[in-house]
């Protein structure tokens, strides 16, 4: 005799979604949201969201420099450039996007969620540019939370298995609605467990308000439920069905525009998305967005996307574009951290290696603390790199900043340095190769900087050294000279 599986209650969804299903996603979420207030340590925190992972790194890169994004007729080459040019807010949204599309992608395939990412990621293109055309303070929060305005159904989707195929028969039914089915299958609605994502991963006011709207739904509101009308009837009926033109004009009277303007922007947009989605990382959502052509047959392009390496490789043109970025930005900005922050970018994507610092030492220099790095579990590498000096016990990294002097250490082979490699820097670093340079402003050794192909076993090189120390010359010379004008 078989037993049908114990229905969840909501509680139980959510503990199961937030623990099991999508840990990361929320850890993600969190790292983002919780990213200190001060500009300079926000964007650094946010970089190394990114830059940790090789996929990440490359998706934001292709969509900042799509039309839908770029401000100005610039290529975008770094994640550091990205942040100033397009703002924090931006970048931070495209990161939560992806981080979404990542959760979802590697679950359950399944129609139903295929096609519930494909209106998520249409709906939120649409708002966003609905939010522009009303002259909306942060579009990009609109654009936020109309993704993520039916996350509990997307969620569902992707993990639930017996319910799921329960739910998809009921809706088969004519003379039922989602919500009807979805209460006697599960007990509660999809929208339900939204809002309690929501406000268990502290995602948005603006969804929170949008998933619980008041008596009169606000402008923003109101965008966001019209987006995603307009997508799904797009979808299941044709642009050029009654159902869509009506949802089109309720958005035309909303916004004071002419009906036929505002379609050819809206047409516009669905190709953008399909565009976007891929760049997402969502390919076969991509394919089931509804893209208006003079053709009923034809279908969107979709680029085929890539798979990065897992550690970066050596890109001599990438490392000449982040020095003429340096250069702009040290004509344009006296923000110390912010030109760290792009000399470490190119160090791990220029250089190509798989983990980079700078750390700081002490003003009464017996103490050496890493302040920032990029790269393979950063966050455990920036922890590890503290050093203090004993007088007793030699250190490399102490020497150097006494001395000056690049070094580009090798186990097997600097036998003479060996000595001066102490059971710290093995214990914290590996120590089995890696290279080193100071950090000097103005005459004077503030730092180092430090970077190594420990995690990926990748040899050092001649050419890595020589691309090392150009990108240290070129932070040097940047330092002293933004220090020049300041004295």
């Amino acid at each position: 005799m078989s037993h049908s599986p114990k229905r969840l209650s909501i509680q139980e969804w959510l503990d199961r979604i937030r623990d099991k299903e999508m840990p990361i996603f929320g850890h993600t979420v969190q790292s983002i949201i919780r990213v200190a207030e001060d500009e300079a340590a926000s964007t650094h925190q946010l970089a190394q969201v990114v830059l940790q992972d090789a996929s990440m790194t490359t998706r934001v890169l292709k969509l900042v420099n799509t039309t839908y994004y770029k401000t100005r007729d610039e290529s975008i080459s770094t994640i550091s450039r990205a942040v100033v040019v397009l703002g924090f807010d931006t970048v931070r949204n495209i990161c939560l996007s992806i981080s979404l599309v990542d959760a979802f992608v590697r679950g359950n395939a399944r129609d139903h969620l295929t096609h519930e990412l494909a209106r998520a990621i249409h709906s939120a293109v649409q708002a966003r540019a609905i939010a522009i055309e009303q002259g909306d303070d942060s579009p990009e929060e609109i654009f936020i939370a109309t993704l993520l305005y039916h996350i509990g159904d997307m969620a569902f989707w992707c993990f639930s298995e017996h319910q799921a195929e329960e739910l998809d028969a009921l809706l088969q039914q004519p003379d039922i609605s989602p919500e009807q089915a979805q209460e006697s299958v599960l007990g509660f609605r999809l929208r339900e467990l939204s809002s309690k994502l929501t406000q268990e991963w502290h995602l948005s006011p603006l969804l929170n308000e949008a998933l619980n709207p008041a008596n009169r739904a606000s402008k923003r509101v109101r965008s966001i439920q019209l987006a995603h009308t307009l997508a799904e009837q797009a979808e299941i009926h044709g642009w050029q069905a009654n159902q869509t033109k009506e949802t089109i004009a309720a958005i035309a009277k909303m916004n004071g525009q002419d009906p036929k303007d505002l379609s050819l922007l809206l047409h516009q947009n669905a190709r953008e998305a399909a565009m976007i989605a891929t760049h997402f990382g969502a390919a076969s959502a991509a394919k089931a967005i509804p893209v208006p052509s003079q053709h009923a047959h034809e279908q969107a392009p979709v680029p085929t996307e890539a798979t990065p390496p897992p550690f970066p490789e050596p890109d001599g043109m990438l490392q000449l574009k982040i020095i003429r970025e340096l250069s702009q930005m040290v004509e344009s900005s006296r923000n110390f951290n912010m030109i760290m922050e792009l000399v470490l970018e190119g160090i791990y994507r220029g250089v190509g290696m798989d983990r980079t610092l700078f750390a700081m030492v002490s003003p009464d220099r017996r103490e050496l603390r890493s302040k920032f790095a990029l790269g393979h579990e950063a966050n455990n590498l920036n922890q590890a790199f503290h050093f203090l000096k004993h007088p007793q016990q030699p250190n490399l990294f102490f020497d150097l900043l006494e001395q000056g002097e690049e070094i580009w250490f090798d186990a097997q082979h600097n036998t003479q340095l060996r000595p001066r490699v102490s059971s710290a820097i093995i214990r914290a670093l590996g120590g089995q190769g890696f290279f080193i340079a100071p950090i000097i402003v103005c005459g004077k050794r503030i730092g180092v900087f430090y970077a190594d192909r420990l995690p990926s076993q990748r040899p050092l090189d001649q050419d890595a050294f020589d691309s090392f120390q150009m990108m240290v010359n070129q932070a040097n010379m940047g330092l002293t000279h933004i220090a020049s004008k300041r004295a």
